[in-house]
């Protein structure tokens, strides 16, 4: 030892891979990275494919019953043309009396 240097011993170093390994290791990250890529596309695509179906179905639903409810409108439309059943409802609903009729109301007595 002169000079207070040490001698490094030589280190080994790791045998260096063939070219071609380096590249099919970096072609099968960058697959793998890709087919992650279009999985998660299929997957987010079909959660909304999901979803739009379950709106679908309730719009649906929501057809059906807009469809009855059109129809007893529908009915009830037919009813109010017709002037005797008009005339019934005025007489029941409303109490209404021709000219020339009396109504008679009874009233019963309250129990203490």
């Amino acid at each position: 030892m002169l000079g207070g240097r040490r001698r490094r011993r030589p280190t080994r170093r790791a045998a260096a891979a063939p070219r071609w390994i380096n590249r099919t290791t970096a072609a099968l990250v960058a697959l793998g990275v890709i087919g992650a890529l279009a999985l998660s596309l299929f997957v987010v695509q079909a959660l909304e494919i999901r979803s739009l179906r379950r709106d679908l179905a309730e719009l649906h639903a929501a057809e059906q019953a807009a469809t009855v409810e059109q129809g007893a409108l529908r009915e009830r439309l037919a009813e109010a043309d017709d002037l005797d059943a008009v005339e019934e409802e005025a007489r029941e609903r409303l109490g209404w009396v021709r000219p020339g009729e009396e109504k008679v109301v009874f009233v019963e007595p309250e129990e203490e």
